[in-house]
């Protein structure tokens, strides 16, 4: 009888062990993803990175069943000099704007594309017209058209304006006063400045795409980065980008391939 007890015990334990070894892993995935018991996710809070991030966040930490805590940035800038000081345990944001070797790059998310808007009375056949002297481009500072445009234009004029909650009516202004000719941006906040200022025409064409991105402050686990590759790859599939696109009536933007 008392052999027969230690042979239970000892399968029983055995069948256990399984279990045992998963919940320690677990655990420790968990401490490491977030070691304050709650996901962080960065992003910055207006445009079409906010209108998207929030219900990708909120799927995130559903699943993996944390409490979630958006940490908001006003600004492409302040996002980007958030990298690096720990005040978030996952990030989502344009690729573009994210400082080289400060995080590790999980999965795309998003695309989003870059037009030109042009005030009302000026005409230009499409974007390769525009690299002029006299022409003068308008775009948000240190946003990822900044970037870009900063980086090819040769000859028109670049001129800045920050990202505020009033970016369209701010867009809008500078077209109708004449301090910018054009206005090159992301699709959300073309399309709605073009809605408010009669005359206004889209230009034909793309300047750039834009990668919005899931990013993982550097040296995170190969473990860590495959889980949430996973949660990237089953938040696209899911649909649960894609309504969230269709739910702000997002023109010019798409889920991210695999």
């Amino acid at each position: 009888m008392k052999r027969l007890s230690t042979i239970v015990a000892v399968l029983v334990f055995s069948l256990s062990l399984p279990v045992l070894i998963l919940g320690q892993t677990k655990s420790a995935l968990s401490s490491e993803i977030a070691p304050l018991g709650k996901i962080r996710i960065g992003t910055i809070g207006i445009g079409v990175v906010g209108d998207v991030a929030q219900p990708v966040g909120k799927f995130i930490a559903n699943r993996l069943g944390l409490r979630f805590e958006p940490i908001v940035y006003v600004t492409p800038e302040a996002w980007a000099g958030s990298f690096g000081k720990g005040e978030w345990d996952l990030a989502i944001g344009p690729r573009a704007v994210a400082p080289a070797g400060m995080s590790d790059v999980v999965s795309d998310l998003w695309l989003v594309d870059l037009i030109y808007l042009a005030a009302p009375g000026h005409e230009f056949a499409d974007t390769t017209q525009i690299d002029r002297p006299e022409v003068k481009i308008g775009a948000i500072k240190g946003s990822p058209s900044d970037k870009y445009l900063t980086r090819t234009l040769k000859s028109a004029q670049l001129v800045r304006i920050p990202l505020s909650p009033n970016i369209v009516a701010d867009t809008v202004e500078m077209l109708r006063t004449g301090k910018a000719v054009l206005f090159g941006a992301d699709s959300g906040v073309v399309y709605a400045a073009a809605s408010e200022l009669p005359g206004a025409k889209i230009l034909p064409g793309v300047f750039s795409t834009i990668q919005q991105t899931m990013l993982l402050p550097k040296g995170r686990s190969a473990r860590a980065q495959a889980k949430f590759a996973e949660l990237a790859a089953e938040a696209k599939r899911t649909g649960v980008v894609q309504n969230a696109i269709e739910r702000r009536g997002l023109k010019g933007v798409r889920v991210a391939p695999e």
